[in-house]
């Protein structure tokens, strides 16, 4: 059913027109995700993300009110879109042992694609604003926490997964994925990696499977 068309109220813009507002707060979306890739923090300015996306920098609080209400619509477009991928997981009928192989190699592909992810996401849950930090534990966390305990209870109940602590698997998980792309220093001068193939993460991903499902195979 079509809703009836709202009308402006006095102080916030009116949403007459739909398709432009649509259009910019991509565009920023857009831009804020490139800014953010190209560094290793996720320090970015209001002017930078203007200038990025080629629009006024006003935008910014007509669609999200601030830099934090952008940074977090940042994060949900993004968390939103790895969760979907979790849930065409969950439904597949695979072994466990392989959904897990499958959620690693998940959460690389993610993190190689927008490698800010976790540090944004946790830039935010560190901020003052207690509500912030709860809203993005009930769209993400909460979410990516229940995905993983169903697939190490499918794996109990079939025998092959002993029973784990879900907190510690998943910082051991999320953890291990996420220091590749936080420990660029390393890489370049430790490991004289300047550039982080697809070879590579895939190979990184194939080590952290194996140590998680190490961790969740039954004694003998």
């Amino acid at each position: 059913m079509k809703a009836p068309p709202q009308k402006a109220v006095r102080g916030t813009p009116a949403k007459a027109n739909h398709r432009k507002r649509s259009h910019s707060d991509t565009l920023l979306l857009e831009a804020s995700s490139r800014l953010l890739a190209e560094r290793s923090h996720v320090d970015v300015s209001l002017s930078e993300i203007a200038e990025a996306s080629g629009l006024n920098s006003a935008l910014i609080s007509y669609h999200f009110g601030n830099k934090e209400g952008l940074l977090l619509a940042l994060v949900r477009r993004d968390a939103e879109a790895a969760l979907a991928e979790l849930a065409q997981l969950l439904a597949l009928e695979i072994s466990p042992q392989e959904k897990i192989r499958l959620h690693v190699h998940g959460v690389i592909h993610t993190y190689a694609k927008v490698p800010y992810l976790n540090r944004l996401m946790h830039m935010l849950l560190d901020s003052s604003n207690a509500e912030l930090s709860k809203e993005i534990a009930r769209f993400f966390i909460e979410p990516l926490v229940a995905a993983q305990t169903q697939i190490i209870e499918e794996g109990v109940s079939i025998g092959v997964f002993r029973r784990v602590d879900p907190m510690n698997f998943y910082f051991t998980v999320i953890g291990a994925c996420d220091i590749l792309f936080c420990g660029r220093p390393s890489l370049e001068n430790v490991f004289n990696v300047d550039q982080l193939t697809a070879e590579i993460c895939d190979q990184y991903a194939e080590f952290v499977a194996d140590t998680a499902l190490r961790v969740l195979k039954v004694s003998i």
